[in-house]
């Protein structure tokens, strides 16, 4: 994804022709894979809120659950050593630190809002990336970024009312100090000596870098007009069609939300330990998994 940086947004807009955008994302987004995109992150967030609509952005505590929602994959793509703060470790850190220091929410962002969905995000690519799951590992990394675009795209286009992308920008200073306050009491805390002298400017540098990312993508998803086909063709279930991959979709969206859902149900104990939260949603995604709740019952 760092090469997409280095195009102007003339290139952009004459690479994502009809017939050459699949092509064009498979360049532009060959990155490590990251499950879900930005868009079906930040919309699985809304959904989370029961706020699947415009109002979903409408306060501050919830355009920050929804930025938390995505934030995960901006330290691991763009931050050194970030790879480690894409993990529930991390995650459950930053929730008790947030909860433990009510000065890091201010009037424009929620510490422990964005604290709490930034854990969502990992449970959900546990869904994700399951062996059987909706973007199984193995497929390479330019089909499987094709396919988070090709969902990216489903999910602006169908969200009701009008879909919002929160970036890091909307929120100031604040979720700089925040990020990087965290960062540094965690890398105290573990050892991690890199973590621990991360300086404001890295952190807020890997922040704009994922917005521009997600601003990129968002052009070329306006006019990927393929992406229903590219659903249906990327989809690892075989479907027959786009209803049937729709459907897929929705199964693994259903799923993607309970194991966010078990990761906050966790965490909402105190005494919770980060291992206990992540073992949670293990647990409860093998079952779902091993009930046949997540993938088809039969290919077809």
């Amino acid at each position: 994804r760092a090469s997409l940086t280095r195009l102007s947004q003339a290139a952009i807009v004459s690479a994502v022709k009809p017939g050459t955008l699949a092509l064009a994302l498979g360049c532009i987004l060959s990155a490590p894979v990251a499950a879900w995109g930005p868009v079906t992150h930040q919309v699985f967030a809304c959904r989370a809120l029961d706020a699947y609509d415009s109002s979903c952005f409408a306060a501050a505590s919830a355009r920050s659950f929804v930025l938390g929602s995505s934030a995960p994959d901006a330290f691991k793509l763009y931050l050194e050593g970030g790879r480690e703060l894409h993990r529930f470790d991390y995650a459950a850190f930053q929730l008790r630190y947030a909860q433990g220091n009510p000065g890091t929410t201010t009037e424009n962002f929620d510490a422990v809002g964005y604290s709490r969905a930034f854990g969502t995000h990992l449970a959900e690519d546990a869904v994700g990336h399951h062996p059987d799951g909706y973007l199984p590992g193995g497929v390479g990394a330019t089909k499987d970024h094709l396919h988070e675009a090709a969902l990216d795209t489903n999910q602006a286009r169908t969200f009701p009312g009008l879909y919002e992308s929160q970036r890091f920008a909307h929120f100031g200073d604040s979720v700089i100090v925040f990020s990087t306050a965290a960062i540094r009491a965690y890398g105290k805390e573990k050892g991690n000596a890199l973590f621990a002298k991360v300086t404001r400017e890295a952190v807020a540098k890997a922040m704009h870098r994922f917005d521009r990312l997600e601003t990129w993508e968002q052009i070329a998803s306006a006019i990927n007009i393929p992406y229903r086909r590219e659903m249906v063709a990327l989809d690892p279930y075989g479907p027959a069609d786009f209803n049937q991959a729709r459907a897929n979709f929705e199964r693994a969206s259903k799923c993607s939300l309970a194991a966010a859902a078990r990761w906050q149900a966790s965490m909402s104990d105190l005494t919770t330990s980060a291992s206990d939260a992540r073992k949670a949603v293990e647990e409860n995604v093998a079952i779902m998994f091993g009930q046949g709740e997540c993938q088809p019952t039969s290919h077809p």
